[in-house]
């Protein structure tokens, strides 16, 4: 951490790489890599963009290491191009020039509910018109010392220990998460285009806040609940119907209690899971990172879930185990009460 406060300090760190003509950080190259992967594998797929494809950039604090050079830096060789880099809509903005997409444009900050955020008024877009596809991407990048114990003094973050020993959602013994860095995207479009092959089907989706308190859950947890039941609603499938969920899993205690009360309403049919524990938590990025490899799961067959140990809740899977199909639940909480839900189903 550069001498900063915690060393030494357990974080999941994108690593340096990426095209140089992409950005100058590793922030804004992982945003175009990610969303390049992304529109690659749609279009090997059979996917072919629509007239309006929107792109939909979620963040919870965009180039933070480009904002620490600005006040901590040394003087830019550029300022004109260090400030471009630093404006939050850059990276969209580069992503959408780059593939001449020509939908909406935005930047979505929900806290750590972002990137699930974002594909929910992704679904919205489409449903309206106003995009024919949408090509979700986010990303989180460049925590440093001072953030890592802001978190840390909110006893939701441990930093002195490895992530197997502390995240632990799940288990009685859970302390809380370990920081990660992240990117990821996916694209979104209509359902059943002929000759494409897609991964996962967006059944439905919800969005809300429990309006409680700027960093705590409400603790009846009613409106998680809720939430989900508009998801649910919007799917037109029955909770008796979901086969897994997909739980937010920071591993605190606030998070395990609301992960629990919340798969145990699905119902004993449900198997949860959560990736938190093998990624670290990426903040905005970690709803979107959970979608896409739940995506995955549905076209491999394969569900790369945490190991867990006898003890955990009965619900949650004890490890990596085959992917049937069906009907998934996901969950999505951030700061400021955000809460957002989607509900994914097999492609037909």
């Amino acid at each position: 951490m550069g001498g900063q406060f915690p060393d030494p300090c357990w974080l999941s760190r994108v690593p340096e790489g990426g095209d140089p003509e992409t950005g100058s950080t590793r922030y804004g190259r992982a945003v175009t890599a990610a969303a390049d992967e992304a529109i690659a594998d749609a279009i090997g797929r059979g996917w072919r963009p629509g007239e309006r494809v929107a792109l939909l950039y979620a963040t919870t604090g965009a180039d933070r290491e480009l904002w620490r050079q600005r006040y901590l830096g040394p003087e830019p060789g550029s300022p004109r191009r260090w400030f471009v880099e630093q404006v939050w809509t850059t990276p969209a903005a580069r992503v959408i020039n780059r593939h001449q997409f020509h939908g909406p444009s935005m930047v979505v900050s929900a806290a750590c509910a972002s990137g699930l955020h974002a594909m929910a008024l992704g679904q919205r877009l489409m449903a309206t018109g106003d995009a024919t596809d949408v090509v979700v991407v986010s990303a989180d990048i460049g925590f440093d010392g001072e953030e890592i114990r802001a978190f840390a003094n909110l006893n939701a973050l441990v930093y002195d220990a490895p992530p197997q020993e502390v995240c632990r959602p799940f288990h009685e013994n859970t302390r809380g998460f370990i920081m990660g860095e992240g990117a990821a995207a996916l694209v979104m479009a209509p359902a059943r285009q002929p000759g494409v092959e897609a991964h996962v089907r967006l059944l439905g989706s919800a969005m809300g806040n429990d309006a409680f308190h700027p960093v705590s859950i409400e603790p009846s947890f009613k409106h998680l609940i809720s939430t989900m039941d508009t998801a649910l609603g919007h799917a037109e499938v029955a909770r008796e119907e979901i086969g897994f969920y997909s739980a937010h899993g920071t591993g605190t205690s606030q998070c395990d209690e609301a992960d629990v009360t919340v798969a145990e309403y699905l119902g004993k049919q449900s198997v949860a899971y959560c990736f938190k524990p093998m990624l670290g938590h990426t903040m905005g990025t970690a709803p979107l990172l959970e979608a896409v490899i739940t995506a995955r799961a549905y076209s491999e067959g394969l569900l790369p879930a945490s190991a867990a140990e006898p003890e955990a809740h009965p619900q949650l899977a004890r490890g990596p185990m085959p992917h049937p199909g069906g009907i998934t639940a996901q969950l999505g909480l951030g700061f400021g009460g955000n809460v957002t839900t989607a509900v994914y189903g097999s492609v037909d």
